[in-house]
């Protein structure tokens, strides 16, 4: 949901509380057997980016910060799409003892990059605190020297 734009998350707050409340009703007039025998699913709507989000872009770098401290490492991936966009993915699944049901947990972000970034010598890291940040170097073009020749003109033929 963070990807929406902020301005339209607030048209679609009346919607998410329509579907809420048309699921607490099917949940009353399901029979009583077949409530305890279906999975369980719980969609979570954040109202704010997380604080610990960032994008920096300046004159050495593209920089992308992002807060992951609720996956393992080992579930993190993070790849190159399409020559310039930065591909994110996180999975955290944690399966409950009565074989019914499962909670997954998803984080999925993809960031293009701006012209001029080399992504061939992007790296990541991952600190202690669980805050993933990931650098894209510019592209440093080299400065060629050229000599500018010249030409003489004569004076006298400009009389």
């Amino acid at each position: 949901m963070s990807h929406i734009p902020i301005i339209f998350r607030e048209f679609l707050r009346p919607l998410r509380m329509m579907e809420y409340q048309m699921k607490q009703a099917e949940e009353l007039f399901r029979p009583s057997l077949s409530y305890f025998n279906m999975p369980r699913v719980r969609l979570e709507y954040p109202d704010e980016v997380h604080q610990e989000e960032a994008v920096i872009e300046d004159k050495d770098k593209f920089q992308v910060k992002l807060n992951v401290q609720d996956f393992k490492p080992e579930n993190i991936v993070v790849k190159t799409v399409d020559g310039n966009v930065i591909h994110i993915e996180a999975k955290h699944e944690i399966k409950h003892d009565n074989d019914k049901g499962f909670e997954l947990k998803q984080l999925v972000r993809r960031f293009v990059l701006p012209t001029g970034h080399d992504i061939k010598n992007s790296y990541s890291t991952l600190s202690a605190d669980g805050v993933l940040t990931i650098t894209t170097p510019k592209i440093v073009k080299p400065v060629e020297e050229k000599t500018i020749p010249i030409t003489h003109e004569n004076i006298e033929d400009n009389k």
